[in-house]
């Protein structure tokens, strides 16, 4: 019997700032990373779990972290918790937000594509629902992103995360088609279809009512898919 790896996702780590349940407090980041430390998980790359169709055995306790949007709390309050650590994780950003006021800056972002263990991913190049506008303009905008990262960064990018969840078939075609090895979908992929795609690595959010020890550990138990929606 298997269960799923939790791929945990991260946003803001500035309530001040954003007043929506996705901001938590970062002394609740530190807290939970913490707690899988303490627990004994084994924090992976997105990599392993596309490898293993987000996948273990009953008993392992291995887990991804994933953040998403590339504000500057990101690289301020996250970033330094992961190193210390020792975890992996991957920051999905956006290359036309990047050096905008409120997000990382290209430094920022190299700094953390040069640390073992942290990847940067595409979130494509402006932040638009890629199913929700002309097929053209998300095509180019999924090409567009991964290639200024890969400029800036002189290393591939192999992950995308769709912008608000949102994909259709043809979005997942040209993520394939873009050269992406991998894609992480939001927490609202219950087709039973897509399970085990590489690019749908379906996530849990992590928000102000994850805030407990107990909402924390039913989050990583590896079968909250099963109840339902975060």
């Amino acid at each position: 019997m298997k269960k799923f790896i939790p791929i945990l996702a991260y946003h803001s780590l500035d309530p001040q700032r954003f007043s929506g349940k996705l901001a938590i407090p970062p002394e609740l980041f530190r807290r939970q990373m913490s707690f899988l430390k303490k627990k004994g998980f084994c924090v992976v790359g997105l990599e392993a779990c596309a490898e293993s169709g987000w996948k273990e055995p009953l008993w392992d306790r291995q887990a991804a972290i994933t953040l998403d949007d590339g504000y500057v709390d990101n690289y301020e309050r996250a970033f330094p918790v992961l190193k210390e650590m020792g975890f992996a994780a991957a920051f999905f950003v956006t290359p036309a937000e990047i050096g905008q006021e409120g997000f990382m800056t290209w430094d920022m972002v190299r700094e953390m594509a040069a640390t073992p263990g942290i990847e940067i991913g595409s979130h494509t190049l402006y932040h638009k629902p890629l199913a929700d506008i002309p097929e053209k303009e998300a095509w180019e905008s999924i090409v567009a992103s991964k290639k200024n990262l890969e400029d800036k960064l002189g290393r591939e990018v192999k992950a995308i995360s769709y912008p608000s969840g949102s994909f259709n078939e043809k979005i997942l075609e040209m993520a394939r088609g873009a050269g992406y090895r991998y894609g992480c979908a939001a927490s609202h992929v219950h087709d039973r279809k897509w399970e085990g795609d590489r690019f749908l690595l379906r996530r849990i959010k992590i928000s102000s009512s994850s805030g407990s020890d107990l909402a924390f550990s039913l989050r990583l138990s590896g079968f909250y898919h099963s109840f339902g929606r975060p």
